[in-house]
């Protein structure tokens, strides 16, 4: 998958025009609370997106994490392009030259299909390398749009150590004004998490709300709440906050 993947972003980046239509950057923070007793997680990300044209964007990004008293950095970059006016192609990667806690590498690719109008169907695969394993992950869900809302429902089979474990997703998003949104995300079931010392296959439940609010054409806040069980490991609230700019 690898190797596919170095392969589809080389030809998706030879495809990229001279000069992008918009770009926008972003600043973020987010703080978590664990009830376990570890210290606090604490996340600062930076990224540029360059929006070539409708449904043709490159992401840039980077951050700064800390979990469990461990300091991570990351770097990620994801190229969407449009195949048809119906398909849509992703593919996306991140790499961490400390991963403590953090993935040493992950490659992902992901299709999207209008199949009827305001009715989209998602696919995609992403392999994450820890140094403990190899966390293989499948997505596909069923997104409508309608009036000012959108609804996702989502499976997500996972795969490591030689076992698979299911987990469900839920998304509704309410649009307001040009481009303002707020969203609110449950999932639950069973997936991989990174805990120092390794990833383990553990039960979670959680909950998020989300929003994005124009203050004016080039500025945006966003804002996010959330809520995580993670098994009997421990529970996460967080919140988070950000700026972006349009150039």
């Amino acid at each position: 998958m690898r190797a596919a993947f170095l392969l589809a972003a080389a030809a998706a980046l030879a495809a990229l025009p001279a000069q992008a239509a918009e770009t926008v950057a972003r600043v973020s923070a987010a703080s978590e609370q664990l009830s376990n007793g570890s210290p606090g997680w604490r996340e600062v990300g930076v990224g540029m997106q360059l929006r070539y044209g409708p449904r043709q964007v490159l992401d840039l990004a980077g951050a700064d994490v800390h979990r469990f008293g461990l300091h991570d950095s990351q770097f990620a970059a994801s190229y969407s392009l449009p195949l048809s006016n119906v398909l849509t192609a992703t593919v996306e990667g991140n790499a961490s030259a400390t991963h403590r806690v953090l993935a040493r590498h992950a490659f992902g690719a992901a299709l999207q299909f209008e199949f009827a109008p305001a009715w989209l169907l998602h696919g995609g695969a992403r392999t994450s390398k820890y140094d403990s394993g190899t966390v293989n992950g499948f997505q596909v869900a069923l997104e409508h749009y309608f009036s000012s809302w959108s609804v996702l429902l989502g499976w997500r089979p996972t795969r490591a150590f030689g076992e698979t474990v299911h987990s469900a997703e839920l998304r509704a998003n309410h649009y307001y004004g040009e481009r303002n949104a707020i969203g609110l995300i449950a999932a639950g079931g069973e997936e991989a998490a990174s805990v120092p010392g390794g990833v383990v296959l553990t039960d979670v439940r959680s909950l998020a709300l989300t929003g994005r609010h124009w203050v004016n054409p080039r500025w945006a806040l966003t804002w996010g709440a959330s809520y995580a069980r993670q098994g009997s490991l421990y529970t996460r609230k967080g919140l988070n906050a950000g700026v972006q700019y349009v150039f």
